[in-house]
């Protein structure tokens, strides 16, 4: 589809599907609607999809200061831009961060979270913020870093290329602000009084939200833990094909 003009400027969004509910796939830091890209046709005939570009990621344009909170306002300013009645919200990482935010402050809004390699706290590891605030050597460091973090040792080598090579191109003052916004965000507190359906799903080889963040998450929620064993963070690059299932069976059991 082409740009969507919202309230906070355009965004761009890949979409697929014309039945079933709407669902919208939030990327996490430093991403891309391009993450979900493997997940679109699996889906497209159980809802109407929605994969968005966040602002200054993939083919958005850059917006405004960075924070979960403006996220989850984009996110909203997108969903009312197109009419659409309450969706799912999809989030992987920072994107869950930005779906639990959403639950709880937009909740007019979210017929239901998937939560993909997320947490309710969101910890990022002091040396990848301190390089990628550093100069060009210790960034790229940082980014090596991360995209070693990123998958589990049996991924595709292909994966970690294409990740490093992604990163690489992103403005490192865009990912390390997504990062900081990610270390900032705690939303325990409020878990309880979010009462739509979740789906929360966690690589058993995550290094970045190890499976006991995301067990604590499904607690918190009062919700099963899906556990895809030999996956690391990006699940809908590793294991699409299990991804897809668990969200088609969500999506059906909420219709």
């Amino acid at each position: 589809m082409p740009l969507v003009a919202t309230s906070v400027g355009n965004l761009f969004a890949m979409r697929r599907g014309n039945t079933g509910p709407p669902l919208i796939f939030i990327h996490g830091a430093g991403g891309s609607a391009r993450h979900w890209g493997l997940l679109l046709e699996p889906l497209a005939t159980v809802a109407q999809l929605y994969a968005l570009d966040l602002p200054g990621h993939g083919r958005s344009p850059t917006g405004g200061p960075v924070s979960i909170a403006g996220y989850a306002q984009t996110v909203v300013a997108f969903h009312t831009a197109l009419a659409l009645p309450p969706a799912l919200i999809v989030g992987h990482s920072m994107g869950g961060a930005i779906a639990l935010h959403l639950a709880v402050h937009a909740p007019q809004i979210v017929a239901g979270l998937g939560l993909v390699g997320s947490a309710a706290r969101l910890r990022v590891a002091p040396a990848l913020l301190s390089g990628l605030a550093g100069d060009g050597p210790a960034r790229s460091a940082a980014i090596a870093m991360l995209v070693d973090w990123l998958f589990s040792p049996g991924a595709d080598p292909n994966l970690r290329d294409e990740a490093a090579a992604e990163y690489a191109a992103l403005d490192p003052a865009l990912l390390l602000a997504d990062l900081q916004a990610c270390d900032g965000f705690d939303i325990r507190p409020q878990l309880a009084s979010i009462r739509c359906p979740a789906l929360v799903v966690t690589g058993s080889d995550d290094r970045l939200t190890p499976p006991k963040l995301g067990a604590e998450l499904a607690a918190g929620l009062g919700v099963a833990h899906q556990l895809l064993p030999g996956v690391g963070h990006m699940p809908m690059l590793e294991a699409p094909d299990r991804l897809s299932e668990l969200l088609r069976s969500f999506i059906i059991a909420l219709a």
